[in-house]
């Protein structure tokens, strides 16, 4: 007999006959589109790249993590960008970060609110890219990175079957939406598909390299493909 909590998590997966791309092709942004975009400094100059985006453990998108260099005599160094500075911008112009010399301090990456050096001392985590060292993930949050490259599985039977590859996440209004699944060969290759995300609800933890969908073959199969170029353009 199922438990309560197996009842409610069971009752929170989203039927994929029910499952519609809509709103993602409307208000939907690519992580990976936002990793590597541009970082502008107030002059409206090229100063770096984000490397990464930190999100919560209920899937909402607190920052990004960048590598910025050649302004006030620092040097390149790395910066935390909050979502609700950023959110409204348009990816193809980059991202613009309104800093001065007095405000640069504001945008650390061990803030109390994403990354904190108290909370989680095993939890230690390397950014991505040249000279960034280490980060401090905490228990609660966790990096794009670390679910983008992770493999997916389908429920099959009492345990899980392997699908295919994570290639992007799709975040609409702060949060993630969507995990965008291509196929391995073994199942046909080719394409893409998009998934409600379920993260930590459903057992998934940052680092495991499995993500697992609540989904059967015969679910999957029925499931039309998503056309990512909607999102990139």
């Amino acid at each position: 007999m199922a438990t309560a909590q197996e009842a409610k998590i069971e009752a929170e997966i989203v039927p994929l006959a029910d499952w519609r791309y809509d709103e993602l092709y409307t208000n939907g942004i690519s992580v990976d589109d936002m990793i590597g975009s541009d970082v502008k400094g107030p002059t409206g100059d090229d100063i770096g790249d984000v490397e990464n985006v930190l999100i919560g453990q209920d899937g909402q998108v607190l920052s990004v993590v960048a590598e910025v260099g050649g302004f006030f005599e620092l040097g390149d160094t790395h910066v935390n960008i909050p979502w609700d500075m950023v959110e409204a911008s348009k990816w193809d112009d980059g991202i613009e970060i309104p800093f001065t010399q007095e405000t640069i301090e504001d945008f650390t990456l061990f803030t109390d609110e994403v990354v904190t050096a108290s909370d989680a001392t095993s939890d230690v985590e390397e950014v991505e890219g040249d000279g960034a060292g280490v980060v401090d993930t905490g228990r609660r949050v966790w990096r794009a990175g670390e679910l983008i490259g992770d493999y997916a599985r389908l429920k099959d039977g009492d345990g899980f079957a392997n699908y295919g590859y994570i290639d992007d996440l799709i975040v609409r209004d702060g949060k993630v939406a969507a995990v965008v699944v291509s196929p391995d060969v073994g199942w046909g290759g080719g394409g893409y598909y998009a998934y409600p995300y379920y993260g930590y609800d459903h057992g998934w933890n940052p680092g495991s390299g499995f993500y697992d969908l609540p989904y059967e073959r015969d679910e999957v199969e029925a499931l039309e493909p998503f056309d990512i170029e909607q999102i990139h353009d």
